[in-house]
């Protein structure tokens, strides 16, 4: 049985098997980056627009008449959100086949050629993180809307913040499960969920899972220390250019390091359930 450490140390050397396809699925995190900038640029752009109309017709925002509000701009911002959403389906649909090549044992990075088979792979693998994110969000949103300020939030909270650890940890195994079977139903199956956990052993499979994300949250740090660099070098080169050189950074950013995050974590992911079923 493999340990955590060559789990993970062959995770961080995957994803440069193809290098092609590593920035392939940079390209796709890039996009997203350089929209979700846009968009937070557009959005503080609408938000100063509304506050000045309130302010100059002495009203509320939910008094304000739509024909006064940038329609275009709002539209717009609602049209990039859903392309982004799009994207990341088809991200997450790239990530299940990840993990099945990894289950699977195999050496090379999966292909982009079946664009519906990966987009239909990605509703399937969000669905299930949803669904497995649903019963910490009801909890943490009623306790907000019922207790509101009330000093019983706080324990609310906590309970929220642990459901959700709880569920992150079966979610890994879920995916797993759904992914090796290729049916969403086995997402689901918490016999054989707990049962692989098991076979695994619980104190290895908590320890795999938190030493993945302490590497990865290792890679993000020393990688925001390098674009906080490069931001302030561009900054210093081009005045004035908050927003290009935004754009620069977040493409950066998602070209070379969230696809190399995702791949790295979604092929250690993987690992975790050959281990557990051997």
């Amino acid at each position: 049985m493999a340990s955590i450490t060559d789990c993970v140390v062959e995770g961080l050397k995957y994803p440069f098997k193809d290098i092609k396809k590593l920035l392939g699925l940079g390209g796709l995190f890039a996009l997203i980056s350089a929209i979700s900038v846009f968009i937070s640029y557009k959005s503080l752009d609408i938000f100063r627009m509304t506050v000045h109309l309130v302010e100059k017709t002495n009203t509320t925002v939910s008094h304000l008449p739509f024909s006064l509000l940038p329609a275009g701009d709002l539209y717009l911002v609602v049209g990039l959100a859903i392309i982004s959403f799009i994207i990341s389906l088809f991200i997450m649909g790239y990530q299940y086949d990840i993990v099945k090549f990894s289950i699977d044992k195999k050496e090379d990075l999966p292909g982009f050629s079946d664009v519906l088979g990966i987009f239909v792979k990605g509703i399937k693998y969000f669905l299930v993180c949803l669904a497995y994110s649903i019963i910490p969000i009801l909890v943490l949103a009623g306790g907000i809307m019922l207790i509101g300020n009330s000093s019983i939030l706080l324990v609310i909270i906590l309970i929220a913040m642990l459901l959700f650890i709880i569920a992150y940890f079966l979610l890994i195994m879920a995916l797993n499960n759904m992914v090796a079977h290729d049916n969403i139903k086995k997402a689901f199956d918490f016999n054989e969920i707990i049962g692989n956990i098991s076979n695994l052993g619980w104190a290895k499979y908590i320890g795999i899972v938190i030493f993945t994300l302490i590497v990865y949250m290792i890679i993000m740090v020393a990688v925001s220390f390098l674009l906080t660099f490069l931001t302030v070098l561009f900054a210093a080169t081009i005045s004035n250019q908050a927003f290009i050189i935004s754009i620069v950074i977040a493409i950066i950013e998602g070209l070379f390091i969230h696809s190399y995050g995702a791949i790295f974590y979604n092929r250690v992911s993987g690992s975790i359930y050959r281990e557990a079923v051997k």
